[in-house]
């Protein structure tokens, strides 16, 4: 072999490695939604009530995300406008998007629009069997779109 090929091959085997690096990394289309992943991820939940001391910094893996069985996200302390990246939580049994009022009693509605428009990519969870809505807008029969999830909308 000469040193052309041999310097080819290490660089087809250099490239194929990154490639699979990089399709084991979650890049997030909303920032706000990695916001909170960073800021609400633990082993098993990713739950808006128990805040981290301190955010994860680096790489989030898709890995880690698939591990997940509880989703719950708080839409009032994080403006989330594109909900699509929930497709990383492959393996989720219940997904909680709820916007929390700001005192007791307070039913205001998270406005955003295009909120639940990507809602659509959990039909493919298999072990999802509970998504409720909390004070946002629905434009959609989510209820017809999962017929084998419950589905609690408020």
């Amino acid at each position: 072999m000469t040193v052309k090929k041999i310097k080819g091959i290490l660089l087809l085997i250099f490239v194929i490695v990154v490639v699979y690096i990089i399709n084991q990394i979650a890049f997030f289309h909303d920032k706000e939604f990695e916001r909170a992943v960073r800021d609400t991820l633990g082993s098993q939940y990713m739950d808006y009530t128990t805040k981290r001391d301190k955010p994860i910094f680096g790489i989030i893996w898709k890995k880690d995300l698939e591990k997940i069985v509880i989703l719950s996200l708080n839409v009032r302390e994080y403006h989330v406008k594109n909900i699509s990246d929930i497709r990383y939580f492959k393996n989720t049994k219940a997904i909680w998007i709820i916007y929390r009022g700001a005192y007791e009693g307070d039913t205001s509605i998270y406005e955003e629009e295009n909120l639940l428009n990507n809602i659509y990519v959990a039909k493919n969870f298999k072990n999802l069997n509970m998504i409720s809505l909390y004070h946002v807008k629905v434009n959609k029969d989510i209820k017809a779109m999962f017929p084998n999830v419950d589905v609690f909308i408020e």
